[in-house]
């Protein structure tokens, strides 16, 4: 039983080490590599506001199986 609780906690503990880790290290140019507030910022604002990027990001439209199809 133990070893399917760390199974299961596995993969959420690495995408949340994986995120971590983009939030906190620095940034290439042009942006600034010292302003982390504005990367969680926009961290927080891709995953709350997601319609805002459809204009960016044309398939975000579209259903993941029209995606493939194109």
């Amino acid at each position: 039983m133990l070893y399917l609780i760390i199974g299961l906690m596995t993969f959420p503990s690495l995408v949340g080490l994986f995120t971590l880790f983009h939030l906190f290290r620095g940034s290439k140019s042009p942006a600034d590599s010292s302003n982390r507030i504005n990367k969680v910022r926009l961290w927080w604002f891709a995953l709350t506001r997601e319609d805002k990027f459809v204009d960016l990001f044309p398939w975000l439209k579209n259903d993941e199986w029209d995606n493939i199809n194109k």
